[in-house]
């Protein structure tokens, strides 16, 4: 794990804790489990990801709990989703990572993330001739590895 793993996940603990409080949520066991298994991974995962490493790890948890909580995090702010392909949705932890794109494999499936600083002037440039805020954005490039 690239990050201070105990520092950081009392970090994303407490932002999920103020989230639940201020939209009347309870605090479930459950809840922190899954987020911490997600701050654990240092890669994206789709829901059968994240219940394989939960039953791994000894913690019994059905896939619509985890499911339903994806979307509480997603809400939060400490998850993205993706949509690479026509196959299940992807997730990956969101409340340390700064903005990146990706590169999708259609052949292997992997999935490379970059930053290139031309986009953050692309968007500027956006901003200003369209006098908009752009508050996000997703780019994905599609190829295979050449041989």
């Amino acid at each position: 794990m690239a990050l201070n793993y105990v520092k950081d996940f009392e970090i994303v603990r407490k932002v999920l804790s103020e989230y639940l409080e201020e939209n009347g949520q309870r605090k479930t066991p459950e809840r922190y489990a899954i987020l911490e298994e997600i701050y654990k991974m240092d890669s994206h995962f789709d829901v059968e990801d994240l219940h394989i490493q939960m039953r791994a790890n000894d913690f019994r948890i059905s896939r619509a709990t985890i499911y339903n909580n994806l979307e509480l995090l997603l809400e939060a702010k400490l998850i993205r989703k993706h949509r690479f392909t026509k196959g299940m949705a992807r997730y990956e932890k969101s409340y340390f990572n700064s903005q990146h794109d990706h590169v999708i494999l259609t052949d292997t499936g992997e999935v490379i993330e970059f930053c290139d600083p031309r986009i953050q002037h692309i968007k500027k440039t956006l901003q200003e001739v369209f006098n908009i805020t752009i508050e996000s954005h997703s780019l994905h490039f599609y190829g295979i590895r050449q041989k």
